[in-house]
Formats: C-alpha cells, structure tokens, sequence
C-alpha cells in the first residue's frame, strides 16, 4: 500500500513539475503583474520542494506532514494573489491574512533550506533576527538597531507584498525571472543529448595534450558553464566521466577531485549564463546582463588559460601518458547542433536586446526542436523517455530548491539593510581604513572568504555587496570593478573549506579526502586570487578604458598576462621540468615587477619591460632544461630499446 502511494506521488510531482516549467516558458505572454509572478513562482517552488520529499521519504509522518504542507502552500498562494489588488490600492500596513501568510511562508523556508542545504541559512536568519531584538540590550551604542517592532519587522522580512526587499523582493525576482529558466534550459540540454557533443569536443582537444584526461575536464566544464552556471550541477555533469578517466590516467583521487572543482567553479564566470550572482551583480549595478557578459569574457578566458597550464604541468610533473581515446568525428558533427544552436539563439536574442525570459523561451524551443529531430532521424541519438522526464524533474526540484533559499536571503538582506547594519559595518570600515583602497579591497575579500566557508556565492556576494560596496565606490572606483571584485571573491564559496558545496560534491565523487582536496583546488584557483586586484588596479583587463592611451591598454593586458603564467608556473616549482633556482628567482622578479606596475602606473612601461624580460628568461632557461634532460633519456633509453628489438627479432 506505501509503494503504490510513492508511485503516486511520484506521477503528481512531475505532473505539477511540468505545470510549473510550462507556467515559467509562457508567464510573461500574460502580461503578469511582477509581484503576482513573484508570489506564483515561490508558491510552486515549495509545493514541488514539499511534494519531492514525500515521494521520497519512507516514513509515513514525513509523508503525511510534507502533503499537508503542500496544501498550505497552495491555499497560502492563492490567498495572496486573490488579495494582492486589495493590498496594492492600499495606504496602510497589509490585512492580517497576509502578514500570517507571509510569516508561515519564511519559516517553511527557513526549515526546508535546513532540511535541503543544512543549517548554515536558517542560523544566518535567526543571528539577523537577534541582532534586532536584542541587539540593543549588549551591543556597542555604534553597531546597535534602531527599535522596530514585530509587525514593522514582518513587514520588511515579506509582509508587504509591494516591497522589492525581503523574501518576495528582488532576489525571488530574479530567480523567478531568469535564473530558474536557465536552470531548465541546462536540464532541457542534457536531456536532448547536447552532453554527448560537450563529452566528445572535449576528448578531440585535450586527446592531443599531456594532461589528457584533466584537459577534458577543463574544456568540457567550461562548454557546460556557458549553460548551466553552477558549480554542482557541472560536477555532477561531467565529474561523473572526467573524474574516473583522471584516476585511471594517475591523476590522485585528491588531485582529480580539484580538477573537477576548479573547472566546473569557472562555470560561475563563464559567459553567456554565468551563476545566479551574475544576475544579481547586473541588477546592483542596473546594467543589462546582455552587457554584463561582455565585459566578463576576458576573466573568463583568463581563468580557463591558468587552469589549463595548471593541469597540463600537473601531467607533465608525474610523467603520465596521453589518454588514449578516439572520437567519432561524424557523430561529433551530428551532435553539434544540439549544443551550439540554442547557444547561439540564446546569445544573438540576448546581443540583440530581447529580454532574457523571451531569449530563454526560444533557447528552449530551439533545443526541443534539435532534439526531437536528431531523435526522429538517429537511431544512435535516440532519447530515452524515461530519462528525460526524470532529468526534468531533478532540474526542477534543484531549481525549486534555490528559489526557497533565495527568498530567504532576500529576508536576512532586508534585515540587513532595514536595520541599517550594512551602512554602519560600511561606514566603520571605511573609518578605519581612512580611505585606503587596498586595504578596504583586502577587507572585502577576506569578508567574502570567511562567508565563503559557510554560505554559497549567492548569500557571500549579496551580504558583503550590502556592506562594503558603497565604502569602496567612494573612493571613485566604478561600480561595475567594485561589484565584480566582491563577485569574483564570493565564487570561492563553492571552494573554499571548511564548508563548499562543490568541494563537498567533488571530493566525496572522487573518493579522495576533503582537506587535501581543497588544498589542491585552492592552488589550481589561484588566479581567483589575484585577478580581482588586478581588475582594479587595470581596469583595461574589463574593457573600461576611460582614459586610457593605448601603451597603457597594451601594458595592462601584458602585465596581466605576465603575473598569471608566473604565478601558474612559480606555485607548482615547474614548467616543462622542475624550475631551479635561477629559474625561481628570475620568474619572482618578473612577478614582482608585474605587481609593482599596478601599484606605480607612472613608470609602467619600464616596469612592463622588466616583468616581460625576467619572465621570458626563466621560461626560457627551463624549456631549454627540459630538452636537455629529455635528449638525454632518449639517449639512454635507445640502445635498450634497439637491444631489446634485436633480441625480439632474433
């Protein structure tokens, strides 16, 4: 009698998951008040939440009590949109309905993100609710609230429904808008086959490279970030055939683990869909995502080039053999449409102006159409049904999982900013660095890395936005630097210990230890580092060239270029064989050098020349090492091999 009920709830949960993706590709024809959309789509997230985990659990209390809860969901939902034209014409503070509504509302966020992502969220909300209750009884008089009271607090946190903060404001918005669509539009690519492109271009570029295996995971995760923009779901999607391969290859478990790591975390930045903190940094910044993108190509780039060299002296350390795999050149031309058409739609429409639902909407029906021809015309392509309805139903629950935690980080923002706690921390901070730059910009980033240990890119970036953005603006840095800086910081939260999700996901797939997989992810992120100083400090290397004379714009990308090969090679003591003293010396100079140029632009030029000089002359001494060192192996080794033939041949 169980089984039957779980068979059950399984049919209606993707009945409502289907209802739900349909509702999210045709919503915006109906010309759906915003605030409506907002509550609509967090009223379905958390039915499908409820409804996942009764047909998943066991017990039948947990059944019981996750479908009553759908229930409330459903009635809180429709009570709120019945009433919602009574509260926009109105001047007062929301009916009753609506204020317990919206209270029952953020607690089943508050335990279905304990229940989903652990406690780290809920504990966050609870610490911001004290602040303001109690705050004021043992703070010092400088950080303390101001007193609300408890409806004045309901109101900000999601009682009025009109507000664009707390757990119906913006954040919700965007998930509700954009964010979730792409999430689909990456499960709709999965299932229609497009993975098989991905897995396949992947093996044909790295087959030719000594890192092999690792170069796959690099370029792989790296067309799979252009479309999913998630750290987890790249690790689930690629780890799941580039780690194995990696190990086979000699690769450790550790080594392989952070590989994965590192490459799927570029995801983040990966331009056209990069992570949900992309949408939110447009929206600080009130700039088009269209445009966003754009200037976000070169770190991308950057980033993938470090790693690449990363994993290719990895190989070359530990003298591991090329992977041994071939590719079938037609089927890989055959795939191909699945994966680049809809990418192409998608970035043409989003170039061309269309608003990223509309552009999503045709994405998607592009990939619907690619996939159920290559499915009618390809016996070797066909898809399998059953896969895909369960693909789509995982995407969906994934994606329902994040707008409750969105729109609870919309409430702990709106406490946040309402309490006026970001502009104190901001103010003091800014106090007391007396308007030093570097030291305001190695606060923020310290700020992010200590959220990054317990809170996603999301929560690091909007929190630490909320507090330190308007300080470091003041000292005349634009917007857009400051906002990518604090971005770019907060995607280490998938990696850095003690809690990243995509360190937990990568080192329990590769079997390795979680300590020693971070330690190895940490290095092969280094960039991640030193590339937001650099984004400051060369504001060229984002394409805002101001004022700008052209040896300036020339300098910049060089010392850029300069500074990252040094740091890559420098951090693992190995270029082509291991770097020796000289070598060391020579390269730490040219790095210096680079380092320097961003502190003293004045003098650039010469100190761009320096960087190019001393960098060139390590590099070169080690390549040159390496051939000796090989020459003479090879010359050690033939007579074996030529005795060995003679032998075999007699």
């Amino acid at each position: 009698m169980r089984q039957g009920k779980l068979i059950n709830t399984n049919n209606i949960l993707f009945l409502l998951t289907f209802v739900f993706i349909i509702y999210q590709l045709i919503y915006f024809y109906f010309f759906i008040d915003p605030h409506v959309h907002r509550i609509v789509h967090l009223g379905f997230a958390l039915s499908v939440v409820l409804l996942a985990i009764a047909a998943r659990t066991r017990h039948t209390a947990v059944f019981i009590i996750a479908t009553v809860f759908v229930f409330i969901s459903i009635s809180i939902t429709v009570q709120l949109v019945t009433i919602y034209p009574t509260v926009r014409g109105s001047l007062v503070l929301p009916p009753i309905q609506v204020t317990v509504g919206t209270v029952i509302v953020t607690i089943m966020c508050a335990v279905l993100s304990w229940i989903r992502f652990g406690a780290i969220f809920t504990v966050f909300f609870m610490i911001t609710l004290v602040y303001v209750f109690l705050g004021g009884y043992f703070l010092p008089e400088g950080i303390q609230p101001p007193p609300v009271s408890v409806m004045r607090l309901i109101t900000w946190i999601g009682g009025d429904l009109l507000n664009d903060s707390g757990v119906y404001g913006e954040i919700l918005s965007l998930l509700a808008n954009y964010v979730w669509l792409f999430i689909i539009f990456g499960t709709f690519l999965q299932v229609s086959g497009a993975s098989r492109f991905i897995q396949s271009f992947g093996t044909l570029i790295s087959g030719r490279m000594a890192s092999g295996s690792a170069m796959l995971s690099v370029v792989s995760s790296s067309l799979e970030g252009t479309v999913t923009g998630s750290t987890v779901a790249n690790i689930t999607m690629s780890g799941a055939y580039t780690i194995p391969m990696m190990k086979k290859a000699g690769y450790t478990r550790e080594q392989a683990g952070a590989i994965e790591l590192a490459s799927s975390n570029g995801g983040q930045i990966m331009p056209p869909i990069m992570g949900i903190a992309a949408f939110l940094l447009a929206n600080y910044i009130g700039m088009p995502y269209s445009r966003l993108i754009l200037y976000a190509v070169i770190p991308a780039l950057f980033y993938y080039f470090c790693l690449a060299m990363y994993v290719e002296i990895q190989a070359r350390k530990q003298h591991l053999g090329r992977m041994q795999a071939g590719v079938n050149i037609g089927a890989l031309v055959k795939d191909a449409p699945l994966f680049v058409l809809p990418l192409l739609v998608l970035t043409f429409l989003m170039l061309r102006g269309m608003s990223l639902p509309l552009a999503g909407f045709w994405a998607i029906a592009t990939i619907i159409v690619t996939g159920l021809i290559s499915h009618s015309l390809r016996q070797d392509a066909r898809i399998n049904w059953r896969g895909a309805r369960d693909s789509l139903v995982s995407g969906a629950v994934s994606a329902s999982e994040v707008t409750i935690v969105a729109a609870l980080l919309g409430g702990i923002a709106a406490i946040i900013e309402m309490s006026g706690l970001g502009i104190v921390l901001g103010g003091y901070l800014a106090k007391a660095f007396a308007g030093n730059l570097f030291l305001l910009l190695l606060s923020a980033a310290v700020v992010c890395l200590i959220l990054g240990t317990g809170l996603p890119t999301v929560a690091a970036y909007i929190i630490t936005a909320t507090v330190l953005s308007v300080p470091i603006q003041q000292l005349g840095v634009p917007p857009l630097l400051v906002h990518f800086f604090i971005f770019v910081y907060s995607c280490y939260a998938q990696v850095t210990p003690p809690i990243g999700a995509g360190l937990l996901v990568a080192s329990k797939l590769a079997g390795g230890n979680y300590w020693k997989t971070g330690k190895e992810a940490l290095i092969a992120t280094s960039i991640m580092f030193v590339f937001p100083f650099m984004m400051i400090y060369s504001p060229a290397l984002m394409l805002q060239f101001g004022n700008l004379s052209a040896i300036q714009v020339i300098t910049q990308f060089v010392n850029a270029i300069v500074l990252l090969m040094v740091l890559t090679v420098s951090l693992n003591r190995f270029g082509l064989t291991k770097l020796s003293l000289l070598e060391m010396g020579a390269l730490v100079i040219a790095g210096i050098s680079a380092v320097l140029f961003m502190v003293f632009p004045d003098v650039g030029v010469p100190l761009t020349i320096a960087a190019v000089v001393f960098s060139a002359a390590g590099l070169t001494s080690n390549i040159r090492r390496a051939r000796r060192l090989g020459y003479q192996e090879k010359r050690q080794v033939e007579p074996i091999e030529l005795l060995t033939k003679d032998i075999v041949s007699d």
